[in-house]
């Protein structure tokens, strides 16, 4: 009888002397894969480095300037070499991502501006304060809707000019739009209009804020409730003074937490005439257009509040946030471009009219309430 020799199973412990069919392409390709993604990854994050870069030497050749001229401050600077930069100097497309990130900068200084602000410094607003908002937002709603359509313009533009007008400059727009189904001309027509003003706004406020003899509070009031884009109003607010420029921030997060309230108002009143499809989810309608940097100012203003942070820490916070602003108002500099600021003359009028009458009509209610 012959004995057949028992088959030898390997020890769990040996290694595998075959390869499963696959395994090794299989991971192969995960680690190219892999490879491929991290270098993408790396390529697209360098693709914002030389404008980063410019927004920085922008900011800090506004910074050297300011001491070489009384009375100024580094914010008009910036914005003005940006200006100047972009509409005299052919710029390689090279830069233009790292340029567009500037409202990134604005949105994280804002958020890190939050530990200037104790709780009962928000809360200093006030029901007077808050009422002066939404008495601004109604008037601009009104007043831009009313000229549309003394113009025989769309109901819809008149809309988005004075979404802009009254609370976020183009961020509403866009919100706006979508939500109302603006066609994308009327779009373009209410972004220029507001762009245009928001240029001159930064320069020819601070102007007419001291010549009328305002407080710092008083400015920052005015500015916070008469600018339309949020980069624009932190920028006209600094340039007339630190205490100005926080006041105007203050202010101008509370416009800009009512902005989806408002879409969802506008959104509601064109879907019953029939004119958009109906808003199914308010509450996703909201939660998705409500600026979420507001909530980040809010937590550190907490954070402030209930003493959690030394005195050094909230000091190297707050330069941090003015070391962003700085690249913030190089960006609003470098983003102006003169050329492409064509709204129409029916809109640019609309515009105009509007923007005259909120800001006295915010100019009346500031001197009337406001000390």
């Amino acid at each position: 009888m012959t004995l057949s020799p028992s088959p030898v199973r390997p020890s769990p412990d040996a290694p595998a002397a075959v390869a499963v069919p696959g395994l090794v392409e299989a991971e192969a390709r995960r680690r190219v894969g892999a490879g491929v993604g991290l270098g993408a990854t790396l390529k697209q994050g360098l693709q914002y480095v030389p404008g980063i870069v410019l927004l920085f030497l922008v900011g800090y050749a506004g910074k050297l300037v300011t001491p070489l001229i009384p009375h100024t401050e580094y914010v008009i600077w910036a914005i003005a070499i940006g200006m100047l930069i972009r509409n005299t100097i052919p710029l390689p497309k090279v830069f233009l991502p790292g340029i567009a990130t500037y409202e990134l900068w604005l949105k994280a200084g804002i958020v890190l501006m939050g530990v200037r602000f104790a709780l009962s410094s928000i809360l200093s607003l006030g029901a007077v304060g808050i009422a002066l908002v939404v008495v601004e937002i109604a008037c601009a709603m009104v007043v831009a809707n009313w000229l549309a359509k003394r113009f025989k313009l769309s109901d819809k533009l008149g809309s988005l000019i004075g979404v802009g007008n009254g609370i976020c400059g183009v961020s509403a727009i866009i919100g706006a739009a979508g939500a109302i189904e603006a066609k994308q001309e009327e779009a373009t027509y209410a972004i220029a209009t507001i762009l245009l003003f928001g240029a001159a706004m930064i320069f020819l406020y601070p102007v007419i804020g001291h010549y009328v003899g305002m407080s710092d509070t008083q400015f920052g009031f005015w500015a916070g409730l008469a600018v339309d884009n949020t980069a624009e109003c932190v920028a006209a607010g600094f340039a007339y003074s630190e205490g100005a420029g926080k006041v105007a921030t203050l202010v101008k997060l509370c416009r800009n937490a009512l902005m989806g309230l408002v879409i969802l108002y506008l959104a509601v009143s064109y879907a019953r005439r029939g004119m958009t499809g109906e808003v199914k989810n308010k509450g996703k309608f909201l939660w998705d257009r409500f600026p979420k940097f507001v909530l980040g100012f809010l937590a550190l203003s907490v954070v402030v509040s209930l003493g959690l942070l030394a005195k050094p820490q909230i000091s190297a916070i707050a330069g941090m946030s003015k070391w962003l602003f700085l690249l913030t108002f190089a960006g609003v500099g470098l983003s102006t471009e003169f050329s492409r600021l064509k709204a129409g003359i029916t809109p640019f009028v609309i515009g105009l009219v509007s923007e005259v009458i909120i800001s006295v009509v915010a100019l009346a209610m500031i001197f009337l309430f406001i000390t």
